[in-house]
């Protein structure tokens, strides 16, 4: 796809959010079902559910701009699910491979990051509002999904510290 104008841009940039969503909603089912807490599972399992509604959203983005959905591959997506796919194949121990938690908190990030910019060229394309609000819906839930996260990562942190303050 030629990106010419900001539209081009804003299309092209809504097949990567709809690309990213739906490949997370794969991932986040792997990750839920080998999650090593309980804590981690439930948050992970519940934004699987949340995504299921995502996808539903940009799909109405898409039929408001009056196209089709259609997925546009990202990179940065291929290579959180191949780094899954080496943590899931026995990375025991080697620090070069993130964990489930870290690789759900860069998901959620980039995601994070990808409505903030479909926001802003919706401001500057001056797109309606059913444009603009399933994508401040979804920016909101992506950002709560990362502080259920953040808190996960935070009370590991405190268990692994009291631990090694024990042996």
């Amino acid at each position: 796809m030629n990106v010419e104008t900001l539209e081009d841009l804003f299309g092209l940039q809504l097949q990567h959010a709809y690309y990213a969503e739906r490949a997370h909603v794969e991932l986040l089912s792997e990750m839920a079902d080998a999650a090593p807490t309980d804590d981690l599972r439930e948050v992970l399992a519940d934004h699987r559910a949340e995504t299921d509604a995502q996808i539903d959203r940009l799909e109405d983005v898409f039929a408001a701009l009056g196209r089709h959905p259609r997925a546009s591959r990202t990179r940065s997506i291929d290579g959180l699910v191949e780094s899954w796919h080496e943590h899931r194949s026995g990375s025991d121990g080697d620090p070069a491979v993130p964990s489930a938690l870290e690789i759900a908190l860069t998901g959620e990030r980039l995601e994070i990051r990808a409505y903030e910019s479909l926001l802003t060229l919706a401001g500057r394309l001056a797109y309606a509002d059913d444009v603009v609000e399933p994508l401040e819906t979804t920016l909101a839930e992506e950002r709560a999904a990362v502080e259920a996260l953040e808190e996960v990562e935070t009370e590991e942190s405190i268990l692994k510290t009291l631990a090694l303050e024990e042996g």
